[in-house]
């Protein structure tokens, strides 16, 4: 019953069409590939840019980091169009969709939301946190491609660990990174910066950004199983 349940909310965040997902044990994951890759690149980025030693840097990306940047979202943009457009035409557009497409760019994305969550995180919950810019070295960078690499080849011999275990994953990354979301929009909205001070204030608002991210799954969720049944 869990991962029916799951399986619905996460049906509020994707399409969920089985030829668009990796298949595990005979079943499509509850998330299509590109989707996969964006909402498991989020915590696989920032765990990777806490291991590279950022410490708790507030400052957004500067200069050409933003170049290396829009490329993972451009790429995920076409990816997504082409894939839209050959849809609608019932024929190919640009070039063949492949899963393997699907999971890279959404990979990279995930890593691109990672960046920007990084310092939004330390900004709004770290009252002594650094306003150097996040990425700040060349080679700070190098640890992302390499955490979406192992990502992307981890995610590729994905039958080892059962259905069950990466629908759950699945499930768990989509509401931890929506949560998070949530709670730093409601932070950043009371002017609440700083809250770290506590964790009753850090417990609280986490909590309420786990209600705002199930509330906003389960409406969307809901309005498509209206609307397309």
């Amino acid at each position: 019953m869990f991962l029916d349940i799951a399986r619905w909310l996460l049906s509020g965040v994707c399409h969920q069409l089985p030829e668009h997902a990796l298949v595990v044990g005979g079943q499509a994951l509850p998330l299509c590939a590109r989707c996969t890759g964006t909402f498991l690149g989020v915590p696989v980025g920032l765990l990777a840019l806490w291991a590279s030693g950022q410490g708790r840097r507030s400052g957004m990306p500067r200069g050409r980091v933003w170049i290396a940047l829009v490329l993972p979202v451009v790429a995920w943009m076409l990816d997504g169009a082409n894939a839209f457009v050959g849809d609608l035409l019932g024929r190919v557009w640009l070039y063949t969709p492949h899963n393997v497409l699907r999971l890279v760019t959404g990979t990279g994305f995930g890593l691109v939301l990672a960046v920007l969550l990084y310092p939004t995180i330390h900004y709004a919950l770290a009252p002594e946190a650094g306003d150097e810019p996040v990425l700040a070295r060349p080679r700070d960078g190098l640890v992302l491609p390499l955490a979406g690499a192992l990502q992307v080849a981890t995610l590729q011999v994905a039958t080892i660990a059962p259905y069950g275990v990466w629908a759950i994953a699945l499930a768990a990354a989509t509401t931890g990174v929506l949560t998070v979301v949530n709670a730093l929009l409601i932070i950043l909205a009371l002017n609440r910066e700083g809250t770290a001070q506590r964790w009753s204030s850090v417990a609280l608002y986490g909590v309420a950004g786990l209600g705002a991210a199930l509330a906003e799954t389960g409406t969307l969720a809901l309005v498509r199983r209206l609307v397309v049944g």
